[in-house]
């Protein structure tokens, strides 16, 4: 993966947090931040993806982070990017090597 090529900024942020005392954080805490590169759709498949109503999902490339994985990462947790709020449809470790991963956004409207 060419470090260049990661240009776009994700930041992750957790929504129903709790303190250390056990108390609910009602605003928005940072979980961590990526880099990515952004995959767009072409020719057939941007055609499935309209056809499945799929059309405002984003995919990403990012560099691992175990924080990320579906059994270490809150359930709560959104994506900003370019100040528009996202959400997680999945995160996955490409090729079990552990070097990058491949997240799928899709936005709120």
């Amino acid at each position: 993966m060419n470090a260049g090529d990661q240009i776009h900024r994700l930041i992750f942020k957790q929504n129903h947090a709790i303190d250390e005392e056990g108390y609910p954080i009602l605003s928005e805490i940072e979980y961590t931040k990526a880099w990515g590169s952004l995959k767009t759709l072409k020719g057939n498949t941007r055609f499935l993806a309209a056809q499945s109503q799929m059309e405002h999902n984003r995919e990403f490339t990012i560099r691992y982070q175990k924080k990320l994985l579906d059994s270490e990462r809150p359930k709560s947790l959104i994506v900003y990017w370019r100040k528009k709020k996202h959400e997680i449809e999945s995160i996955e470790d490409d090729d079990g090597l552990m070097k990058t991963m491949t997240v799928i956004l899709k936005a709120v409207t």
